[in-house]
């Protein structure tokens, strides 16, 4: 019976990763603490996951398996109050530089402020050291409830989504030289200090506390030791894109909430794909 059990379950596990079906993994079979030790705190049988920063250190954690494309989701609440403390959701990739190789990572990032308006700030590495920041103020407090924060990733373009609401699309445009993300990348998250860079943090008002929940598994497995077709048909979500339905809320989230954008900066020569007009 149980061996029945265990190739029924196999089955559905498969038939569920090609149709692009979620998969409810428990958080402890899927996921590690990756730094923080007590600072990371699992909750409600492992349902939610709580990081919290203080003077001492901050926290994350991430995923056992890396992943070759899918779409990778997760529902967030984010601190208050938390002016110079930044949380992470995100994909990356190892860093190989002993082979020289720099890595990949598709990023969201909440700057830490006290808002409103409250800052998310997304990113994308493709080789190299980034620098493709778009800049979003949110319609709505991210610290008093959870929202979903989603990535696509094929070999197509990734996609940014807030509560389903495609806000960026970045396009492969290697055909015309512009970089790409191509490298295996686990899922990570992370409370941390960005003092450097937002300013001082008033640990009076801490500890800060950072909820995720949600962590279904939405993508293709890589293996390392084999040459990995995680951009094959099969999948369905390397046929995804942004729908004709979806358009006008991808449109207004572009006209009204974005605040940065690379491209439109003073380094954008620096990259291929912001020569183009589409």
């Amino acid at each position: 019976m149980d061996s029945l059990y265990l190739i029924f379950s196999a089955i559905f596990f498969l038939i569920c990763v090609i149709s692009g079906q979620p998969i409810e993994i428990p958080f402890n079979q899927n996921y590690d603490i990756a730094w923080g030790g007590n600072h990371v705190a699992i909750l409600d049988q492992g349902r939610q996951i709580q990081i919290r920063i203080d003077q001492n250190s901050g926290g994350g954690f991430k995923s056992k398996l890396a992943y070759g494309s899918g779409y990778f989701r997760m529902n967030l609440k984010i601190p208050k109050n938390s002016k110079g403390i930044i949380t992470a959701f995100y994909l990356t990739s190892q860093t190989l530089e002993n082979q020289g190789i720099n890595h990949d990572e598709l990023d969201f990032e909440f700057l830490g402020n006290n808002g409103p308006p409250y800052i998310l700030s997304t990113n994308v590495f493709a080789q190299d050291s980034g620098g493709r920041e778009q800049q979003f103020k949110l319609w709505f407090d991210p610290t008093s409830d959870f929202h979903q924060y989603a990535i696509l990733w094929n070999e197509n373009h990734i996609v940014f989504y807030v509560d389903k609401i495609p806000i960026r699309v970045f396009k492969n445009h290697k055909k015309i030289g512009a970089r790409y993300p191509t490298l295996p990348m686990n899922i990570r998250t992370s409370l941390w200090n960005g003092t450097s860079w937002l300013g001082p943090v008033d640990w009076s008002k801490g500890p800060f506390l950072a909820d995720y929940r949600g962590f279904k598994v939405h993508g293709c497995t890589y293996d390392y030791s084999i040459t990995t077709k995680c951009y094959a048909s099969r999948y369905a979500w390397n046929a995804w894109k942004v729908e004709p339905h979806e358009e006008k809320s991808y449109e207004n989230v572009r006209n009204n909430y974005l605040v940065f954008d690379y491209c439109k900066a003073d380094l954008a020569h620096r990259f291929e794909e912001c020569q183009i007009v589409e």
